[in-house]
């Protein structure tokens, strides 16, 4: 679960939430046609015809991301379910992500979003399956079934493949956050329990890593140098999310019991939803260097104006364009309590790439929390600590 991937276009909206596209997915999904086209339909179906092949392949790559899609909001509608936002989902080259707001709070959350995703594979990898068999039996009579049992018969077994390898325990995996909760309800310690399945992510990661170079230079397994470079790219980005969750729970473990009140700032700009773009951008964008100001109703925060919402409007659209018809909605924004740890906002922070947290109480914007702040005191922690154990 990470925050919104860059270089996304939206394709739909469900349940409320964006279904986005990532540049990447586009060379993942023609990967997929191509390898369905040129090998696996034609092996089992050689008596079809190029073009036939070429059009069951392109259904079956969108079938089976949209089986992608359906895995990721099973995961966002858990969430929901405990209070936490989901904005978006993005297919790109390894799948699909959520993006949330903010951590799950706690072990029985976790566990239950974790492993909703994998569950929904699997149902639709055994009904695909049913299906197939069902197909297969009928298409004596009914000849038209056979593509409906070649599509089910890929996406039966994928959809299994793709369960399996997301309950692997390890971080950035379904299956590390599982076990991640399962450690975190024995002991209490989220943050051992962080530790423990990053490791198994970095493990796992290697060993993935480790199976791209077997089949680059062909030790062990066939040569295969596209298979081994798509193994490696998949081993390091695992690797990478991996680390990225021991750094963040490392960051947390030096600010320690620090709360978010002390470091936010209570003097800072905001904007009302009526205020036209240009204004906006001519009295607090440029002579300020803002890159994010807070949107208010009274006191109430409806949302935030940063530098991309305000990029999506032409320039000679600026005097005619409210600041809420493209700010980002409260209901899309991580916010923390005055008196939310420090460590929290660092998981927030982690969790986008916004310059500022808005600092809510009681539905009322009492400050905001920069990211800079954060930034100066764990430096500063780290290089006190020394001498404090001393």
């Amino acid at each position: 679960m990470l925050a919104n991937v860059p270089g996304s276009i939206r394709v739909a909206r469900i349940f409320g939430i964006d279904i986005n596209i990532h540049f990447s997915w586009i060379v993942i999904f023609f990967f997929l046609v191509t390898n369905l086209s040129e090998s696996f339909y034609p092996d089992q179906f050689p008596q079809w015809s190029r073009q036939k092949t070429f059009v069951v392949s392109a259904v079956s790559a969108l079938l089976f991301f949209a089986s992608v899609v359906a895995h990721e909001l099973a995961h966002s509608l858990v969430a929901r379910r405990f209070q936490m936002t989901v904005s978006s989902i993005t297919l790109f080259m390894l799948g699909g992500v959520a993006s949330l707001t903010r951590e799950p709070p706690s072990a029985r959350a976790e566990f239950l979003m974790a492993s909703a995703g994998p569950f929904t594979s699997i149902v639709i990898g055994l009904a695909s399956v049913g299906i197939a068999f069902a197909a297969n039996a009928a298409q004596a009579s009914v000849p038209g079934l056979q593509v409906v049992a070649g599509v089910a018969g890929y996406l039966g077994p994928i959809n299994l493949v793709v369960a399996v390898f997301n309950l692997v325990p390890g971080f950035p995996l379904d299956g590390g956050r599982v076990l991640r909760a399962a450690i975190w309800g024995i002991t209490n310690d989220r943050g051992q329990a962080t530790r423990i399945a990053a490791r198994g992510g970095q493990l796992f990661a290697g060993l993935v890593f480790a199976f791209g170079v077997a089949f680059v230079f062909g030790i062990v397994v066939p040569q295969s140098e596209v298979q081994g470079i798509l193994y490696g790219f998949i081993g390091y980005f695992l690797w990478n999310a991996a680390s990225s969750s021991l750094q963040q729970e490392r960051l947390a473990s030096v600010v320690g019991g620090a709360k978010v009140a002390p470091l936010m700032t209570t003097d800072f700009r905001s904007t009302s939803p009526g205020v036209m773009v240009g204004q906006v951008i001519r009295d607090l964008v440029l002579p300020m260097n803002l890159r994010a100001i807070p949107v208010v109703s009274g006191e109430r925060l409806i949302g935030l104006i940063t530098i991309g919402d305000l990029r999506k409007v032409e320039q000679d659209r600026w005097a005619m364009t409210p600041v809420d018809q493209v700010m980002t909605p409260e209901s899309e924004l991580a916010t923390v309590l005055p008196d939310d740890a420090l460590g929290t906002a660092l998981e927030r922070f982690g969790a986008t790439d916004l310059p500022l947290l808005p600092v809510v109480k009681d539905g009322r914007l009492v400050g905001v929390l920069y990211r800079e702040a954060v930034i100066g005191y764990v430096r500063m922690q780290e290089m006190v600590a020394p001498q404090g154990r001393r």
